[in-house]
């Protein structure tokens, strides 16, 4: 299933226009908040694999465990799974998480997160996965997502004030 087969185009084009419209200055006010986006890969049993997207936001509280900072994220995914051909089930809902973002090098940091999700795939939601800080408002990452049925590997990009 392509990107734009799942319907996947206007959101992240609307995406990208808002990140490249984003002020490149930080203002004081907005510190420590971020928004961020992406693809997914999301699979279910019983189902082909899916393409899906997430939008989130959250705050960085900053280093309070140890040299790991913690933040707090919301945010909401979407995704079509095609079960037997004909039906199109889709898996939708809010998701709120605690991250723990350790620093590796200069660039390179470790995730963990875990939280809960609100939607039609409702429980626990862990992950783990790995960041690189383009610049001091760009993060790229990758993750690798578990809920109670859908397991994800996303790409994300993340601005943060």
């Amino acid at each position: 299933m392509s990107i734009r087969s799942a319907g996947l185009i206007r959101p992240l084009v609307l995406f990208t226009a808002v990140l490249l419209a984003a002020p490149v200055q930080a203002n004081e006010d907005l510190d420590g908040f971020h928004f961020g986006g992406g693809v997914s890969s999301n699979s279910v049993s019983g189902s082909r694999n899916a393409i899906g997207a997430q939008f989130f936001g959250g705050y960085d509280f900053g280093p309070i465990l140890g040299d790991a900072n913690l933040l707090a994220e919301v945010g909401y995914m979407d995704s079509d799974f095609i079960s037997d051909g004909r039906r199109r089930p889709s898996a939708q809902g809010l998701w709120a998480t605690a991250v723990a973002q350790l620093p590796l090098t200069g660039y390179w940091s470790l995730l963990g997160r875990a939280g809960l999700d609100f939607g039609d795939d409702d429980g626990l939601m862990v992950g783990v996965g790995g960041a690189w800080q383009a610049n001091q408002q760009l993060q790229l990452r990758g993750e690798i997502i578990a809920r109670d049925n859908i397991d994800s590997f996303q790409f994300n990009v993340v601005y943060g004030f």
